[in-house]
């Protein structure tokens, strides 16, 4: 009886649990998509996140939940939440009236020399403007380019530099804006671009040797990689070279024109031959900041060292160490951590970023321009060795001024891991991951991307379920053992190895809803078992889902009608002493009977002895 009773006792204190199957009645109407994928051979410059569903809700390019890292071991974040694009505008109209009025500054006037005198020089002269004071040089130019100066102001934030520095930006952008109307069919110097034969002002790169020089030399270098064939790349090289010519030639052209060493400036110089081998590694220009482009189909080793998926793909790399006369190796990896420019792609705005990164290096002197374009040694680049006026006691420009992040995103070439979710209707769906470009600037090559990805976590749901909550319910759920163990219990990961190029991924998952509804509890928890499939092809069948000639991965979820319910009992009081009781009676009874037929039997032996059985 007692071991009765203590299997009853212990069996009231147990729960019970009861799987049910009915119809899905959840109506929150909403369905979280939870993912973790790690990407091996693309990087987060070009990944993206859309989630569409079958009612037609689409969601393009998700940022707001999403977070892309470098690598899948570490939490260094490369690229922001949403991405910021400048919208500034040029305007050249000036041009039509004439450059510089046709003077010469052999040949200047009592007037023009009175205003040579007046610009303030450099940071070792003798003649430091007062505050608020203004050269009788600045305000002349000012009268005759009044459509540069409206183009100025939008670079304010450059207020504070010195007198020089301002004349040699706006004179350089009116320089610039003057080679790019100029004819120079009759100049050989001038060289041609392979687009049209466009005007060429970059430096062409042919080896990773020549790039990694490159790097060693200059703060900032800024490179174009480019396919001929690309239509994004065609429109976008004038700008390109516009803006190499201000910074390889016209900002070095006109410091000339300043300290009087230069003839007649009526007409913009032949921007400097960077192109021709032998001469463009002798005719590289001084200073701080050089830009350059790699043609992606004449030295294709270049592009793909560098993972070059899309074309144009404008990469900046910055060297604090760099120097003209470096014989160490390079001080930044190249190939595996660069800058994606990111902005607007009007000369202006790309001006203004080329500026604004190099003030980064020297962001307390008012005299940086000078120091972009001065020769080694020619100007002391530590704050305590240059003269107290270009020196300022703050940053010359704000922080929310000086920063390149809003036109710039940090990327590393180690793969990108995308984790995070997405928010869609309780409907089926897909989640895809792929190439693109937000801004419908670029061309990607799809030979050359490879979607390995590895899956280490896809499941859905507000909440994941803790490690002991799996157990309980693969070991409560329905099903034979075999069944159970091919469930994929509320998540799934996997490694997927593109074998050759040009290969999409489709996972598709069909997924029931498995609620949880814990004794004494009102609230269930609903947790999201799966089965997988995986398909992998070249020419995708489904334009809907696949609606790039990109590689791509995509999952294709459906939801099940029917929902499983896991809920746990416990035995009432009232049956327990129910069932107490008829144990308690039940032993009693069968104690009485087994008496009874124990004192039955001795009574009939008793007889059979003394001889009276019969």
């Amino acid at each position: 009886m007692l071991l009765l009773v203590f299997g009853e006792v212990t069996d009231y204190m147990s729960k019970k649990t009861v799987t049910d199957v009915y119809a899905d009645t959840t109506n929150d109407g909403k369905l979280r998509i939870n993912f973790d994928v790690y990407f091996h051979e693309v990087s987060c410059e070009h990944l993206s996140v859309d989630v569409l569903d079958v009612i037609g809700n689409l969601k393009s390019n998700v940022t707001a939940s999403v977070k892309k890292l470098a690598k899948k071991t570490t939490n260094e974040f490369v690229q922001r939440d949403g991405s910021v694009g400048g919208t500034g505008k040029t305007r050249t109209s000036w041009l039509s009236r004439g450059f510089f009025s046709g003077a010469t500054l052999k040949e200047e006037s009592q007037e023009e020399r009175r205003a040579l005198q007046a610009v303030e020089p450099h940071y070792h002269g003798d003649h430091v403007l007062k505050s608020g004071e203004e050269s009788d040089f600045v305000k002349e130019w000012e009268n005759l380019h009044p459509d540069l100066v409206e183009w100025y102001k939008g670079m304010g934030v450059f207020k504070n530099l010195i007198d020089h520095d301002k004349e040699l930006i706006k004179s350089a952008m009116a320089l610039t804006l003057s080679w790019e109307q100029d004819n120079y069919d009759d100049d050989p110097d001038q060289k041609k671009t392979v687009y049209k034969g466009g005007k060429q002002a970059s430096f062409d790169v042919t080896s990773m040797e020549e790039i990694k020089d490159l790097a060693d030399e200059y703060n900032i270098l800024l490179v174009d990689f480019h396919a001929p064939w690309c239509s994004h790349c065609q429109k976008f090289s004038p700008t390109w070279e516009k803006l190499a010519y201000y910074f390889n030639t016209a900002l070095h052209a006109m410091e000339e024109v300043y300290t009087g060493k230069t003839g007649d400036w009526t007409k913009a110089p032949a921007a400097i031959d960077l192109q021709t081998p032998g001469k463009k590694m002798e005719n590289l220009p001084k200073g701080k900041v050089l830009v350059a482009n790699v043609n992606c189909v004449q030295y294709p080793k270049v592009c793909k060292e560098h993972k070059i998926m899309g074309y144009p793909a404008i990469r900046i790399y910055k060297n604090h160490a760099a120097h003209h006369h470096s014989t160490h190796e390079t001080h930044i990896n190249m190939l595996t951590e660069y800058t994606a420019y990111s902005g607007g792609r009007s000369i202006s705005e790309m001006v203004k970023f080329g500026l604004t990164s190099i003030s980064e290096f020297y962001p307390k002197r008012k005299d940086f321009v000078s120091l972009l374009i001065s020769e080694e040694g020619d100007m002391p680049h530590k704050d305590e060795d240059a003269h107290p006026s270009v020196v300022s006691n703050v940053p010359v420009l704000k922080p929310m001024e000086a920063s390149t992040r809003s036109m710039s995103e940090r990327h590393t070439m180690e793969g990108c891991r995308i984790t995070g979710y997405a928010d869609s209707s309780r409907v089926p769906g897909v989640v895809r991951f792929s190439v693109t470009d937000e801004k419908g600037a670029t061309d990607f090559d799809p030979n050359v991307l490879n979607m390995t990805h590895e899956v280490k976590s896809f499941w859905f749901g507000a909440h994941k379920l803790e490690p002991h909550m799996d157990e309980y319910l693969l070991k409560y759920n329905q099903g034979s053992p075999f069944e159970r163990s091919l469930k994929l219990v509320d998540d799934y990961k996997q490694l997927h190895v593109a074998q050759k190029r040009k290969l999409s991924y489709q996972h598709y998952i069909k997924t029931v809803a498995t609620s949880m509804l814990w004794q004494g509890s009102t609230q269930s928890f609903t947790a999201y078992e799966m089965s997988v499939n995986t398909n992998q092809f070249t020419d995708p069948p489904d334009r809907t889902t696949f609606p790039s000639a990109m590689p791509s991965v995509v999952f294709h979820y459906d939801l099940s009608p029917l929902q499983i319910l896991i809920r746990e009992e416990k035995e009432t009081f009232f049956r327990f002493m129910v069932n107490l009781c008829a144990i308690v009676g039940g032993v009693f009874t069968v104690a009485s009977m087994i008496d009874g037929v124990i004192h039955r039997l001795s009574d009939v032996g008793h007889k059979m002895q003394i001889g009276k059985a019969g």
